[in-house]
């Protein structure tokens, strides 16, 4: 008897434990159901619909996964022409013993339809992946990164890129700004047959969140009425040996109109020119018309020239040239 006693023992311990874990992992499950479900009617809420075709829920007895097949975003904007994102299928998990820590990957190809154009942008991509970490109050950080990317509009080359990667956290001294670094590697735009575009950018867009407990962004319009920026600390542009930087302070008056001032500095002006396309619609105007406007400056150790752009009263002035801009918001 006292034999079997230490054998059974042992067994409805193991029972009990994997019951009880079962049992967690449900309520856990649950839970996630039902943030999801909140999650969704608040984005509905904002104009952005988010469907799936079929939704599974899965990873026991260590994640948490839900799969979404068919997955379709609808923009809804009483503004702009509706916009519809179809997917094939994202996956997202986070580990049971750290359920804040969220991965998503998002299958291909992706379609992109407008109400107001008949054509349709497509795109596909080696690896779409997403990560966030989440907290009670909020997030931590997140980011987004894609490999292999390929846009199409019709079948016509929009862009390929080796590599993009946006990255986003709260900014430490105000809760409702978010430093954001963005980056995108080899891109090539549409029939390009100059050399594939670097770029980095590093910013905080001011005012952004509408609390700091709900991180969600504000709409552009009420971002602009809540006085929000963007505080422009880097724009790196690399293409062949071409080289951009800017820095600057830029905002969206009541109208809509940019508003602000940024600093370009510039090496091998004529190479800029030509990828531009600026040498292309300008002629032969164009390189005087930048000396014109700009000052010799240093750009990471080379010779360049340094332009400041300013926007005010729906006009950008560089140097003695005065440019009309468009409205950004409608």
């Amino acid at each position: 008897m006292p034999r079997l006693r230490t054998i059974i023992l042992p067994i409805l311990l193991i029972a009990l434990l994997v019951g009880g874990w079962t049992g967690v992992w449900h309520w856990g499950s649950g839970r996630a159901e039902e943030v999801i479900e909140r999650w969704l009617a608040s984005e509905a809420a904002n104009g952005r619909v988010i469907t799936c075709g079929e939704r599974r829920n899965g990873g026991y007895p260590f994640r948490m996964e839900i799969t979404c097949l068919k997955p379709v975003v609808e923009m809804r904007d009483e503004a702009r022409p509706y916009q519809t994102y179809r997917f094939e299928r994202l996956h997202v998990t986070s580990q049971i013993w750290s359920p804040g820590h969220v991965i998503a990957e998002a299958t291909g190809p992706m379609t992109m339809a407008n109400e107001a154009d008949a054509s349709v942008v497509t795109g596909n991509w080696r690896l779409a992946q997403a990560s966030a970490q989440l907290n009670i109050g909020g997030y931590d950080n997140s980011s987004f990164v894609l490999d292999d990317v390929v846009v199409t509009r019709d079948g016509a080359p929009v862009l390929k890129a080796v590599r993009g990667e946006f990255h986003t956290k709260p900014n430490q001294t105000d809760p409702l700004s978010v430093d954001v670094v963005s980056k995108l590697t080899g891109a090539v735009f549409a029939s390009q047959t100059s050399p594939p575009v670097d770029t980095e950018v590093q910013l905080i867009a001011r005012k952004l969140l509408r609390t700091a407990s709900r991180p969600q962004p504000l709409p552009p319009r009420q971002w602009q009425a809540a006085g929000g920026s963007i505080d422009l600390i880097l724009l790196r542009i690399a293409q062949g040996d071409a080289l951009g930087l800017a820095k600057g302070t830029l905002r969206l008056t009541a109208d809509g109109r940019p508003d602000g001032q940024v600093e370009l500095r510039v090496a091998n002006i004529e190479s800029a020119l030509e990828a531009s396309g600026l040498r292309a619609s300008l002629g032969p105007i164009a390189l005087g018309a930048v000396t014109m406007a700009s000052r010799p400056t240093d750009v990471e150790g080379r010779p360049g020239r340094l332009l400041t752009l300013r926007a005010s009263e729906g006009r950008l002035q560089v140097g003695p040239l005065r440019l009309g801009l468009p409205v950004i918001l409608p």
